[in-house]
């Protein structure tokens, strides 16, 4: 009786085929997978000096005081000298929570404490106004604070959600 599915037929062929094609389509797909993963994070080099020219050109930024070196240091406790440049507006009254800060960092270790002091800031703020503050609380609680490759930002106002868009529109 002869093998229907036997090494003549053509069969195993074909699936030993398939079984290289799968593998190959799961290694491309792990690949691009992977690249994705890893240029997610990454962000354009812009000089701190084009992205306050930008950001300056929204009034409502423009409205709040511009910051100094000893105010990043106060609020997010980071010497200027330490990183590649800042843009820092934040209102003039303490009973407001309007602010916008930009920090570039001269790489991805400083950026990642960076975050934490900005994340720290916004826990710090949350605190003071909470129980009382409800208006402040509602903008803290839509605060954006993050990191995009180097660039660390803390936004918070009416319109941080389009200060972040036109941020990360830059970058």
């Amino acid at each position: 009786m002869a093998d229907t599915h036997g090494t003549d037929s053509g069969v195993t062929g074909m699936r030993n085929y398939l079984h290289i094609f799968i593998k190959s389509g799961l290694v491309l797909f792990l690949i691009a997978y992977l690249t994705v993963l890893y240029t997610s994070d990454s962000a354009k080099n812009i000089p701190m000096e084009q992205i306050a020219q930008t950001m300056e050109q929204d009034s409502d930024i423009i409205s709040l005081n511009k910051e100094n070196r000893s105010d990043l240091k106060h609020y997010y406790q980071t010497d200027d000298r330490n990183i590649d440049g800042y843009f820092f507006y934040k209102a003039a009254s303490p009973m407001a929570v309007e602010e916008i800060c930009i920090m570039k960092a001269n790489d991805s270790t400083q950026a990642n404490a960076l975050l934490e002091n900005a994340s720290a800031h916004l826990a710090g703020q949350k605190q003071i106004f909470e129980g009382y503050g409800t208006d402040q609380m509602a903008l803290l609680n839509n605060a954006v604070v993050g990191k995009k490759g180097n660039y660390v930002y803390y936004m918070c106002g009416a319109d941080a959600q389009n200060w972040h868009t036109a941020f990360l529109s830059m970058i």
